[in-house]
């Protein structure tokens, strides 16, 4: 083979073309890694569900193939729980509508259905709406532990 000389430039030609493509694939790959305190607290927002004190990140993923699941963990403070759950009425069942696969309730047409109820183990506030035919509806449960100081979102696009 000849050689042309330009060593240089195919060094600095491969890093220019290879780096954003690794880049771009270690995002995707490790995307799960990368939710940020102020995500975290824009997510709940949507919720009117408001964290005042500091709080950590302890799970995050997010992904499926179907059915769109992303959820995460957060370790809270003692006041946030509190304000959690003294804003909200608390029944002793969850309302049926507002399941997964409920056959209740029109998928893909209806308004936006909330509940707040509690279990053996969590204070639960769910939320389902509908988006439009066609389009699969979102479901929300975002739960704080009763004996912990965790708050765990799910949401699933199904």
């Amino acid at each position: 083979m000849k050689k042309s000389g330009r060593k240089k430039t195919g060094i600095i030609a491969s890093i220019v073309l290879v780096l954003p493509f690794l880049l771009f694939t270690s995002y995707i790959i490790f995307d799960d890694l990368f939710l940020s305190k102020s995500e975290a607290r824009e997510i709940l927002k949507e919720h009117q569900i408001v964290l005042n004190d500091d709080f950590e990140v302890t799970f995050n993923q997010s992904g499926g193939f179907r059915d769109y699941t992303h959820k995460f963990e957060l370790s809270i403070s003692e006041k946030d729980k509190r304000t959690f759950i003294e804003g909200r009425i608390w029944d002793d069942k969850p309302d049926e509508r507002i399941q997964v696969h409920s056959q209740l309730v029109d998928r893909y047409e209806g308004d936006t259905l909330k509940a707040n109820y509690t279990n053996g183990k969590y204070y639960i506030y769910s939320m389902y709406r509908p988006n439009g035919k066609g389009i699969v509806p979102t479901f929300v449960d975002i739960s704080v532990l009763k004996d912990k100081n965790t708050l765990i979102y799910e949401e699933i696009l199904d």
